[in-house]
């Protein structure tokens, strides 16, 4: 019955319980695999993926690259702030507001493998002043942002 299970059904999910991130579900794809992790940041909903190798659960050094960015918000958006900025402006025909929060909200990061910043990684932002909320993702290589999407 395992076999006739595993078959309609798949593979059962892998999930941990971290005791700082919370519950997690490992996602394995083709590219690598990462723990994808819901939880709250400042009230808000807030989704994070941990880059991994086979199960191994984060790091303390990949908790402490997520902490870094959830304490301080401001370090994720000056991060990210040199392509963000200038994609908002030609998203919303309009100037960026003086205070970031005001364009933004900080939604989701991506934790590299080792809690390198030279691997490329993500940081994403919802657009607070655009009716459909679009979602701005910022790919990050070698510490520095490198391109922007916008979903939508």
């Amino acid at each position: 019955m395992s076999f006739l299970k595993r078959l309609l059904f798949g593979k059962p999910l892998v999930r941990i319980n971290h005791p700082v991130l919370g519950e997690g579900v490992l996602m394995e794809t083709r590219s690598g695999n990462y723990w994808e992790i819901e939880r709250e940041l400042l009230n808000q909903p807030f989704t994070l993926f941990i880059e991994t190798v086979g199960e191994q659960p984060p790091t303390d050094q990949q908790v402490e690259f997520f902490l870094k960015f959830a304490r301080n918000n401001d370090a994720a958006f000056a991060t990210a702030a040199p392509l963000l900025v200038p994609e908002y402006e030609r998203w919303v025909k309009g100037s960026f507001p003086a205070q970031w929060r005001e364009a933004f909200q900080f939604v989701a990061m991506t934790v590299p493998l080792d809690a390198d910043d030279k691997n490329d990684w993500d940081l994403s932002f919802e657009c607070l002043q655009d009716k459909d909320r679009h979602n701005f993702c910022c790919r990050m290589q070698g510490g520095t942002a490198v391109e922007v999407q916008v979903d939508g």
